[in-house]
């Protein structure tokens, strides 16, 4: 595979090798960076739509932009592999 840099704010927080003083200003960057559009993907839901991803893969977010409680929003977790998650 590819190497990769996952960044989140909030979950990120301290790199090996760095004082936070360094660290924390390098990581708001990253994160501005990933969050930036041309990486971003937001869909516009419609009838009948079904989305999957990578969860190990790609950074996800719910916006909630959805009018609840008129709709409703129906998520299901599968996780495909040999070892279990729980």
């Amino acid at each position: 595979g590819r190497k990769c840099l996952y960044v989140t704010k909030g979950e990120c927080v301290a790199i090996d090798g760095m004082v936070d003083d360094e660290a924390l200003p390098l990581i708001e960057r990253l994160a501005r960076h990933v969050y930036r559009a041309p990486f971003r993907h937001t869909h516009k839901w419609r009838v009948g739509d079904l989305l999957m991803w990578d969860n190990c893969a790609v950074q996800h977010l719910a916006t909630f932009d959805y009018k609840w409680p008129d709709h409703r929003r129906l998520m299901w977790r599968i996780t495909v592999g040999s070892t279990p998650t729980h």
